[in-house]
């Protein structure tokens, strides 16, 4: 991180770090305390915290404002999500499972993480737990990326880029398993051209969703977790273990998708939160 660095602040509503850190859709947050976060994404790196519950500050390079501003999702249409959420919330009533889950992860944003970074880490996702998914990340940043100390003293690691990633036997030691011909593979095709992950982000969600499932390791799921978290598609909406088990449990006659059209995937961030963050932890405690 060379060059000047410098601190923005925003004014933020409906914004915890802390819940966006423990909702699974980023593995390379390093917590520095309470609702304050080292944040290492693609090249770069800065240190968010809140100053105030409604107040973001961002530690950067000089220049990086708006990069980190989408980042964050600053720019989104989050009262407009947030004001239908409440809507339904008033309708179903306070017993309702997600007026319950609304409330407890009130924070939850979906960040726009760089896309390459978000295809390899969800690939090293499937079938995996978040202790091991970042592990494995942080190996893979650690053995191929570039090592930076900031002006500040803090050093990181950026993510590597496809080209570092083609070789299979480079890959052994990382807890991949058998991923690790899957990475390999898609860093291949990116590296050579036979995946832009510019084109992808142009396309529409089907599109780019039958280009991702065409990929050899990626299927629906894997793919719905890349058109959110590095995408920007907030229709897409992930169906891991923890979400099958609500909609198995909670929303037998389906789930009401028609209700958030156009932001589902917030709503399933809200979910998985609150089941593995609240009510998980309820259940471990008694």
């Amino acid at each position: 991180m060379n060059g000047k660095i410098t601190t923005f602040e925003w004014r933020v509503d409906h914004f915890s770090l802390d819940q966006i850190a423990e909702s699974g859709q980023t593995f390379r947050w390093r917590r520095r305390g309470p609702e304050s976060y080292a944040i290492p994404a693609g090249d770069h790196y800065c240190v968010a915290y809140m100053t105030a519950p409604d107040r973001l500050a961002v530690r950067c390079r000089e220049g990086l404002a708006a990069w980190w501003r989408y980042y964050f999702g600053l720019g989104d249409e989050y009262p407009e999500y947030w004001r239908a959420i409440e809507t339904w919330a008033e309708r179903d009533g306070p017993d309702a499972y997600l007026t319950r889950a609304a409330e407890a992860a009130s924070g939850m944003v979906i960040l726009h993480q760089p896309a390459w970074e978000t295809m390899a880490s969800y690939m090293v996702s499937q079938n995996n737990n978040i202790p091991r998914i970042k592990a494995t990340v942080e190996k893979l940043c650690r053995r191929f990326g570039k090592h930076i100390t900031t002006p500040d003293g803090d050093e990181y690691f950026t993510f590597p880029e496809p080209g570092l990633l083609c070789d299979v036997n480079d890959l052994q030691g990382l807890g991949l398993g058998y991923r690790d011909k899957y990475l390999a593979g898609m860093a291949q095709a990116v590296a050579h051209g036979g995946i832009d992950p510019a084109n992808l982000l142009a396309m529409d969600y089907d599109r780019a969703k039958a280009v991702l499932k065409a990929v050899p390791g990626i299927g629906e799921k894997v793919a719905n977790c890349i058109l959110l978290y590095g995408m920007g598609h907030l229709e897409a909406f992930p169906v891991d273990t923890w979400i099958r088990r609500v909609l198995d449990r909670e929303f037998r006659d389906g789930f009401p998708a028609e209700r958030y059209a156009g932001f589902t995937g917030l709503v399933q961030q809200i979910i998985f939160y609150y089941e593995r963050e609240v009510m998980n932890n309820a259940r471990n405690k008694n």
